[in-house]
Parts: structure tokens; C-alpha cells; sequence
């Protein structure tokens, strides 16, 4: 299947605008677009990444770590139609 196309308007410097139109063809630009942006997700997420697993790798994070083992302990319990 393939993925949805959606359209989007962003406001860009206009020189930034006028050196990417004049770098990038007419037929390519959406799909350029479309990488940096996907470059810039990954980015983040790594980011994100790197932070959970200095928070999971802290000694300073077990409790915690043991509070949030016991909440989904009791996640099951049939408290959750409340």
C-alpha cells in the first residue's frame, strides 16, 4: 500500500528559498523535502534514544524504575473499567 501524500506550507526564508529552488529541480523537491525531514525525525529520536537509556543505565533511577515495575504489576488487576 502506499503511503498517504499530504500537503504542507511552511514559511522559509526567502534567500533560503531562492538557493533551494535554484539547487533542487522542479520534479525533485518535494522528495528532497521529504528527506531532511525524515534526516531531522532521526535526529531527535536518537536523541530521545540516548537519553531513556542514560535514564534506564542510572543507579539513581532505580527506584524509580521499581515504582513503575509494581504500577504495571497492578495494571491488570481490574481496576481498568473504572
Amino acid at each position: 500500500m502506499a503511503a498517504q501524500m499530504l500537503r504542507a506550507s511552511y514559511t522559509i526564508s526567502a534567500p533560503t528559498l531562492a538557493r533551494f529552488n535554484a539547487a533542487i529541480p522542479l520534479g525533485e523537491r518535494s522528495r528532497v523535502v521529504e528527506q531532511y525531514m525524515e534526516l531531522a525525525l532521526q535526529a531527535r529520536e536518537a536523541h530521545l534514544e540516548k537519553v531513556a537509556a542514560a535514564f534506564m543505565a542510572d543507579p539513581a533511577s532505580a527506584e524509580s524504575l521499581t515504582d513503575d515495575a509494581l504500577w504495571e504489576a497492578t495494571a491488570a488487576d481490574g481496576l481498568q473499567g473504572l
